[in-house]
């Protein structure tokens, strides 16, 4: 998958800020590598964002991305990046069901609080094209212990859920317009046994387990994405949309203001 990697304008200092080196750690059923801020100070409770690699990147790959390890260290926060099995992810409709990887990715953050102070009222999920998919899987099937909901360039693949057992969630979704991959329409795959889905359809799936309209009520512009938020929901709730002109990838600015975003949303329930 392709992806912006070091200093781009805007994020210079993104790609130079500090973090500590990468840690692998084994638990059963797989792997995952963490990144903590160099300068925590190792007492303080850390925000943690869980990050789910593309098609077949793994978390070697991720965390040897400076800039987009520290667009979330840089914020104070944990990075765990969990590995997928054969780098995919097995989350409803993908065309490989290799773990349950919703038991796995709660497995990798209950395992990272045994290590680390993580401050759990600030547990995030976000993932990149596949990884998009299997944060939107995680939101709709598996939300407990997660504060907020941040994929990119990836939503649900069909069949559509009925329902979102997990009831009401933060997510902001970010997506491209001219998206070649992961198309917002979404596309079939392997001779159509397998279908992306349409993110308008997916997110009238969000709109219902939020208690949102079924139209964002609010414009904004957040550097190069155009944003539409939806911030009446009867949940308390918010979902956001931000659409860039790029084709499919993910650029660690992008990831920086989807996690301040999650910061913000936190503690403005606090």
């Amino acid at each position: 998958m392709t992806r912006w990697l070091l200093c781009a304008v805007g994020i210079a200092l993104l790609a130079c800020a500090a973090h500590a080196e990468p840690r692998l750690i084994t638990i059963p059923g797989g792997t995952y590598r963490a990144v903590a801020p160099q300068d925590w100070d190792g007492k303080h409770a850390l925000p943690a964002v869980l990050y789910l690699h593309g098609y077949q990147e793994d978390s070697a790959m991720v965390t040897g991305d400076a800039a987009l390890v520290a667009a979330v260290t840089s914020l104070g926060a944990l990075m765990l990046v969990p590995d997928g099995i054969n780098k995919g992810w097995s989350h409803r409709g993908a065309p490989r069901h290799a773990r349950d990887d919703i038991a796995f990715l709660h497995a990798v953050v209950a395992d990272a609080e045994q290590r680390w102070p993580v401050d759990r009222a600030r547990v995030f999920a976000a993932g990149f094209s596949i990884g998009g998919s299997m944060v939107w899987d995680l939101a709709c099937h598996g939300a407990e212990g997660f504060a907020a909901f941040l994929p990119f360039s990836g939503d649900f693949w069909t069949p559509y859920p009925t329902r979102c057992e997990s009831g009401a969630f933060d997510l902001r979704h970010t997506h491209a317009l001219n998206d070649h991959t992961f198309p917002m329409t979404g596309r079939a795959l392997f001779d159509g046994r397998f279908r992306q889905g349409d993110l308008d359809k997916g997110f009238a799936i969000l709109e219902a387990a939020d208690g949102c309209a079924a139209a964002p009520d609010r414009k904004t512009k957040d550097g190069d994405l155009d944003c539409e938020s939806w911030t009446r929901c009867t949940s308390g709730k918010r979902l956001e949309l931000c659409l860039h002109h790029a084709d499919h990838q993910i650029a660690p600015d992008w990831l920086h203001r989807s996690i301040a975003w999650a910061l913000r949303r936190t503690a403005a329930k606090g």
